[in-house]
């Protein structure tokens, strides 16, 4: 599945607004476009795999990110996720990995990420890896 010339907006305090969130899903390509939201601009989550995400600008929000994984059993791995050739301005965060810090059945892998020629402009976090999310701090597997 391909996307071009993506335009997709909401305002930059708004909750819950990620502009494409990425799951189950095999060989989604997004290329090209203008992402403005309060939340990711665009997510990759459990069972994404041969993504590829070019030529976007993202921002207000909180940047792309990969998760959150491993918050409940049964999800998939995530598996080859190449970003280039993107700009971030105005965001929170930059590129982000984000896992919850709890024991599940299986082991959940996240591999095989590339990211290159990425551009930020006034990032506050421009590269976050954070092994135990927890978005509410009341999180009792830290």
């Amino acid at each position: 599945m391909r996307f071009t010339n993506v335009r997709i907006s909401a305002p930059g305090d708004s909750p819950n607004t990620d502009g494409i969130k990425i799951s189950n899903s095999n060989g989604v390509a997004i290329d090209g476009g203008n992402i403005g939201t309060g939340d990711d601009c665009i997510a990759i989550i459990s069972g994404s795999k041969n993504v590829l995400i070019s030529n976007v600008f993202c921002g207000p929000g909180h940047g792309i990110s990969v998760g959150s994984l491993g918050r409940d059993d049964g999800e998939e791995n995530v598996e080859n996720i190449k970003v280039r050739n993107c700009t971030l301005s105005d965001t929170t965060n930059g590129l982000r990995i984000k896992s919850w810090a709890r024991t599940l059945s299986k082991p959940l892998k996240a591999s095989n990420f590339v990211y290159e020629d990425i551009v930020m402009n006034n990032v506050y976090n421009p590269i976050i890896i954070d092994q135990e999310y927890c978005p509410g701090h009341g999180c009792s597997n830290k």
